[in-house]
């Protein structure tokens, strides 16, 4: 006996992607939850506010950064001289002895503000795209240094910064689901 050969109606496949597409959409909004669980917070430079602050920390004063980075501070002059800093310090937080300043540690009054939800409330679920027979539904976030918390950086003076992998683990444990 020969072998059967199916050929589906004109339009057919097309029909389907547009079936699937919600179903398609309930995968991303899935990959959207487990996301918005593992993506790291967001973190506050904050000083005292008075006229005692060093200049170097006035100047990071309300910078924010994903949880796992760094801030960047100019460095004071006594720690690129002596310290070999290079013009910026790179801290996790405030008196952070892993950035090999001191001049810019010694006697600091800042401190951080941690923030949840400050990736987690820019990652978003777009609506299905069906293109022929090809359904697209886009998982993004749109916030500043979130390629960086994703994947991780090296600052100079090999200060390394994993990342999180927030986004492709989402995804890995919703496809492992399936």
């Amino acid at each position: 006996m020969p072998g059967a050969k199916f050929t589906p109606a004109q339009g057919l496949e097309e029909q389907l992607a547009r079936m699937l597409a919600p179903a398609v959409q309930r995968i991303a909004h899935q990959v959207e939850v487990e996301a918005k669980r593992l993506a790291p917070p967001t973190k506050r430079w904050v000083t005292v506010g008075d006229d005692k602050v060093r200049p170097t920390h006035v100047n990071a004063q309300g910078q924010v950064v994903p949880g796992n980075l760094r801030f960047t501070l100019d460095s004071m002059q006594w720690d690129i001289k002596h310290r070999g800093v290079g013009p910026h310090t790179y801290m996790t937080e405030p008196r952070d002895r892993s950035s090999r300043a001191i001049a810019n540690l010694k006697n600091c009054r800042c401190s951080m503000h941690k923030d949840p939800d400050g990736i987690a409330r820019h990652i978003n679920t777009g609506q299905p795209v069906v293109a022929g027979k090809k359904v697209t539904v886009t998982v993004s976030v749109q916030a500043p240094m979130v390629v960086e918390a994703e994947v991780g950086t090296v600052y100079p003076g090999n200060l390394v910064a994993d990342g999180t992998h927030f986004m492709s683990r989402a995804a890995a444990i919703v496809a492992a689901r399936r």
